[in-house]
Order: C-alpha cells, then sequence, then structure tokens
C-alpha cells in the first residue's frame, strides 16, 4: 500500500481535527440552545462534549489590556498524562490539543484560542487562553 507523505498525513490530520472542532461546536450549541442558554464564550463550558471531571484547572485573570475572554491554567489533564505514556505520544498529543483552538473558531462568533503553555511541549502545566474582540452578555 502507498504510504502518505509527511505534508500530506499533516494536512490531511488538520481537516480531520477541525472538522471535529466544528462538529463539537455545533453540538455545544446545540446543548446550550436545548438549555434557553446564550452562546457566549462563558456558557461554553455548559454545552461541553468533556466533562470537567479529571481536569485540575484554576482561572486566571485576563491581562487589563484584553480584559474580554478566558485563561485556565491546567495543572493535571488525564488527556495528556496518556498521551505522555505513549510512542511518539507529545507529537500525536499536540494534534490532539489543536481541537481546543478549532472548537472555539468555530463555536459562537468565532473565538481566539491559544495554547500559551501545553504539556505536550514539555510545559510543566496547558495554559488555555481565549479572547474576544468585544465584551459580550453572558
Amino acid at each position: 500500500s502507498e504510504m502518505l507523505s509527511a505534508e500530506e498525513a499533516d494536512h490531511l490530520t488538520r481537516m480531520a481535527i477541525e472538522e471535529y472542532g466544528r462538529l463539537a461546536a455545533a453540538s455545544v450549541t446545540e446543548h446550550l440552545e436545548e438549555q434557553g442558554k446564550p452562546v457566549t464564550l462563558m456558557n461554553f463550558r455548559y454545552g461541553k462534549d468533556l466533562p470537567s471531571v479529571g481536569w485540575e484547572y484554576t482561572p486566571i485573570a485576563m491581562p487589563e489590556d484584553k480584559p474580554a475572554g478566558k485563561i485556565s491554567k491546567i495543572t493535571y489533564c488525564p488527556l495528556a498524562a496518556t498521551w505522555k505514556k505513549l510512542p511518539d505520544g507529545c507529537r500525536l498529543g499536540r494534534y490532539y490539543c489543536w481541537i481546543d483552538q478549532m472548537k472555539y473558531k468555530h463555536y459562537g462568533r468565532g473565538y481566539h484560542c491559544f495554547h500559551d503553555k501545553n504539556a505536550m511541549d514539555g510545559d510543566e502545566c496547558c495554559i488555555i487562553r481565549c479572547e474576544l474582540r468585544e465584551p459580550e452578555e453572558n
């Protein structure tokens, strides 16, 4: 059988992750609509596809020059713990983490999501930051 080049495999993987992020964002939106909640960044947690159980995290204040958004510091991620045990797990796990950016990109008004730190990159924790262009009503 013919193998894909590294570039083709990377492109195909990113396309699949983007599609999963789009589907996950649609699911979150549907769950929020069922609950009668507005589709906002702060309400994302009420419709998300993964449970909060298993993660250890704390919120971090947004910087004064960018007050609209949210930042979370994740000190334990069960997914990262599993990825780290697998051969080539950190590289593959880093692809999986990209789902965060895709979920927020396709959710609501489209938010910018960043991993300021990521355990898959060797950092001691993950810091996930989501920014809004302007404040929104909850």
